[in-house]
């Protein structure tokens, strides 16, 4: 009791320096010692594991086989209340002693590839090619061993630990796992994603979430024969008036902020005047107010298209539907903040580099926006090509040490018995 006592006055003293004292005292203890030999040692099994998980596809919105096969292998790791819920989620729980918070640590299981697309892993140069298996294969699996980790070294935490494979984290899937999970649990009282160490070396903690906002936009025409009709506005020709327009937008450099018109459909026949076509917009911005205001610009620009192209043909006919289909929120932590500083001690107490990463669209974005603290860390490994079926790639190098901080993270943020009090209250 003196021993954690004496935690707690560290913390609120010397909350820099008492993070990297509380992480070493819980990396010395035994069991947890035990569990960071564990995954180092078992890494083939955890790249055994990861390429059978990634050899079933799991499209977003159809990550159902995944989630099942997932569910299992988390009952056989022992954990507590294995259940697959209304959204999809596959979530097991880490037993605490009742006398610390709750923390989930989520990986999700989607990928951006259609169903048919083929998972066949090749490998060259010291890299394993196949689609998905960095994003988000690896992580799924590394989660996995963690449990493993903890089961055979028998350690006790003080908060209960939520292990999450949520589904819904790619593309037009909006977050639809994470949103779930956070409607249904007020509880959580800290948050770490895993995915893949996005753009740089090592393992990096994201702590800042690009937020970004998605729309369908269908334009409207008379239609008609491209030769009798001809006069008649084209849906296709305003479309590509629309393009143009946004394109002309001019944003800034810092903060950042992008946009892209990412599928483009329309026209019947190549003898038809157009009567619909339609575009799918990406807009994207850690910093909120920004995002808003670029927003505005874009559809702006989109009834500018329209009025140009009723203007050309003297037509009213035209028009445009404007639809949101996706909403992540931006949100940040300081770099300052508890669990940013957890996550790099993490890294930092075991003779690592304490890196941080610049901003990214992941499944924190949504606890940081509801001021839930959260970070996503690196499921292990390097790796590059995303959303590239024929370039995605995962490297072994190091693997073991992503794991490694993010067991340790965990471990210091909901406390460990008769070691340490969670850092999370």
């Amino acid at each position: 009791m003196k021993q954690l006592l004496l935690s707690l006055a560290l913390i609120s003293a010397l909350p820099a320096q008492a993070q990297e004292l509380e992480l070493a005292r819980i990396a010395a203890q035994p069991a947890v010692k035990q569990a960071l030999a564990y995954i180092e040692k078992n890494e083939p099994v955890t790249q055994t594991n990861m390429l059978v998980i990634n050899a079933i596809p799991a499209p977003t919105f159809a990550e159902a086989a995944r989630a099942s096969d997932y569910a299992a292998r988390l009952k056989a790791a022992g954990l507590a209340d294995v259940r697959i819920d209304d959204a999809g989620n596959v979530i097991g729980t880490w037993r605490g002693s009742g006398k610390g918070p709750v923390i989930a640590l989520a990986a999700h299981l989607d990928t951006v590839y259609p169903a048919a697309t083929d998972l066949t892993v090749h490998e060259k140069d010291g890299r394993l090619y196949a689609p998905g298996i960095a994003d988000n294969g690896r992580s799924l699996a590394a989660m996995l061993t963690i449990v493993h980790a903890m089961r055979d070294a028998g350690v006790r935490t003080e908060g209960d630990v939520l292990f999450v494979a949520n589904v819904g984290e790619e593309g037009l899937g909006d977050l639809k796992g994470v949103k779930y999970l956070f409607s249904q649990r007020k509880d959580i009282k800290a948050f770490v994603g895993l995915e893949p160490a996005l753009g740089t070396d090592g393992d990096p903690v994201t702590y800042i979430g690009t937020g970004s906002r998605r729309f369908k936009v269908t334009l409207h025409g008379p239609g008609g024969h491209s030769y009798e009709g001809f006069g008649l506005p084209s849906a296709v020709h305003a479309a590509g008036r629309v393009i143009a327009r946004i394109d002309d937008v001019r944003v800034p450099s810092q903060p950042k902020v992008t946009f892209n018109v990412g599928v483009v459909q329309g026209g019947q026949s190549v003898n038809s005047i157009s009567a619909e076509a339609s575009m799918l917009i990406d807009i994207r911005s850690a910093d909120a107010p920004l995002l808003a205001k670029v927003e505005q610009q874009i559809k702006a620009a989109i009834q500018q298209g329209v009025d140009d192209t009723n203007q050309r043909w003297n037509s009213k006919a035209i028009t445009a539907d404007v639809v949101l289909i996706g909403d992540r929120p931006a949100g940040q932590m300081a770099a300052d903040a508890l669990i940013v500083r957890t996550a790099l001690a993490a890294a930092k107490v075991q003779g690592r580099p304490a890196l941080l990463d610049g901003p990214h669209s992941t499944d924190a974005n949504l606890p940081m926006s509801l001021g839930v603290p959260a970070i996503t860390m690196s499921g292990g490994g390097s790796s590059g090509g995303y959303h590239s079926e024929k370039l995605e790639w995962w490297s072994a190098k190091n693997a073991h040490t992503g794991p490694q901080n993010v067991l340790l993270t965990i471990l210091g943020l909901a406390g460990v018995q008769g070691v340490a009090a969670p850092l999370v209250k």
